[in-house]
């Protein structure tokens, strides 16, 4: 399957057209979308766009929480009449400028509140990879149908983990930007609303060329001239498996590639942020998550969902108590958490000055068999069973969100790249963070590191 990039460079060439690419796609997602249920919306097909401009033709979908100008916005929630925006969110809006277009929406859950990708409205997305595994959430739909081949890219969002989990899950790649690098714009129900921290808009691709592509639009910044590539990188990586129960599977494809990376000739160094991955983090994300979000709730919202929602937030300490606590909207708890916030931002820049990009895994688990919650509240979803990480209880929560929170914590950029198959021969990706406002610097680590390893790309055949 042809990435982003090789597909325009050929429309471009004239060896295809854009009715041609159009047709391909279409027939691919004819041929495995009643197996993946990736799409919510798939467009009617549009006229060739000029061929002047520098996008033009490219054929990208987006996350249907993401709005754009006419299309239906359903937010994974299934209604009569699901609202249709007026406006384009400003970072898709660039890229249409430029000559894409946008050939459907994206699954995702209920109000993107779930690490998994189900709703009403298409049923359950599956992983490409093996369909009785989940494409991760909640910008599930969107990776799934990049791995698939049904999409050449994907703009979906992230909060806490959206975009890195299913990228990491089905094998392909995200760039997650760093704070206030995009217009947050066009990610919430009412239009012109937004959070004030961690809701970030970002692409999925087949490969970091594909992501540079569309970074060098999204962002309308010019990318630098090419950097020595026989210049050493300096690579800070760490399992997490000092900090929480990491698989087995996930540690040993992390190993496998840090080992490659040490065999072509990168400076590897085990090494954390010591106030990163600490519960003190973990706490300060919740209070502003919750804080943040709870605004947008009415005040009798807010105390049912921290009445029904207290065994879940007993489950997980480390994510959900958190939030529920910031449901309480106190402004001293709010500030002392920023005050975190800040301290952990200025920790990593200052421990990213002696290293190209810190490395590690996006969560504890590989992709895993889909799982029933144990009740639903609304949107809500509580997952009662545990993971069983090497004999040692992980609650839903904490073990697909403990290590991407605390790096939304502090904004940093990140790309998630593909490190290999694990046993059971699903995809296990992680993080790859870099210095605030180096996306570009990041992207080059990224597509070099990408190099050692070898090039994973969704079976052809989508077997049961």
């Amino acid at each position: 399957m042809d990435n982003a990039t090789d597909v325009l460079a050929a429309l471009k060439a004239g060896k295809t057209t854009q009715q041609e690419m159009l047709g391909s796609l279409s027939a691919r997602r004819q041929a495995v979308e009643p197996h993946i249920k990736a799409f919510i919306h798939i467009c009617d097909p549009v006229a060739p766009a000029s061929i002047e401009t520098p996008l033009a033709g490219l054929a990208i979908t987006v996350k249907d929480q993401i709005h754009v100008a006419g299309m239906p916005c359903t937010f994974g929630v299934k209604e009569r009449r699901p609202p249709v925006p007026e406006n384009t969110a400003s970072a898709v809006q660039r890229l249409v400028d430029a000559g894409a277009t946008v050939i459907g929406k994206t699954s995702l859950p209920p109000f993107a509140m779930d690490f998994q990708t189900s709703n009403d409205l298409v049923g359950t997305t599956n992983n490409p990879w093996n369909l009785a595994y989940t494409a991760g959430g909640s910008s599930g739909g969107g990776a799934a149908a990049v791995a698939s081949g049904m999409s050449l890219a994907d703009i979906g969002a992230d909060l806490a983990g959206s975009l890195r989990i299913p990228a990491s899950f089905c094998g392909v790649f995200s760039l997650l930007p760093g704070a206030g690098a995009l217009s947050g714009d066009g990610m919430l129900k009412k239009e012109g609303a937004q959070l004030r921290h961690f809701a970030r808009i970002g692409p999925i691709g087949r490969s970091v060329d594909d992501l540079a592509l569309l970074w060098a639009h999204m962002s309308q910044t010019v990318q630098p001239a090419v950097q020595d590539d026989n210049r050493q990188i300096r690579l800070a990586v760490s399992d997490g498996a000092s900090v929480m129960p990491v698989e087995s599977r996930v540690r040993q494809v992390f190993g496998d590639a840090i080992g490659a990376f040490s065999a072509s000739d990168v400076n590897v160094t085990s090494a954390l942020p010591e106030n990163l991955l600490v519960y003190a983090s973990w706490s300060a994300y919740g209070t502003i998550m919750g804080h943040e979000t709870g605004a947008l709730m009415n005040p009798v919202q807010r105390f049912l969902a921290r009445i029904f929602g207290r065994s879940a937030a007993r489950q997980s300490p480390r994510f959900l108590a958190p939030v529920h606590n910031g449901y309480r909207r106190n402004k001293a708890a709010y500030r002392h958490a920023l005050d975190r916030q800040a301290m952990v931002t200025r920790d990593l820049e200052a421990f990213l000055d002696a290293y190209d990009a810190l490395l590690l895994p996006v969560c504890c688990v590989g992709a895993f068999e889909h799982r029933e919650p144990g009740s639903v509240t609304g949107p809500v979803r509580n997952y009662t069973e545990p993971f069983d990480i090497d004999g040692k209880p992980v609650s839903y929560l904490d073990a697909l969100t403990s290590f991407a929170t605390p790096v939304s914590l502090a904004g940093n950029p990140v790309v998630t790249m593909p490190l290999g198959l694990d046993r059971l021969g699903l995809p296990v990706g992680a993080q790859l963070v870099g210095k605030t406002g180096h996306e570009w610097q990041l992207l080059d680590v990224a597509r070099r590191l990408s190099g050692m390893l070898p090039r994973i790309t969704a079976p052809d055949l989508v077997t049961k």
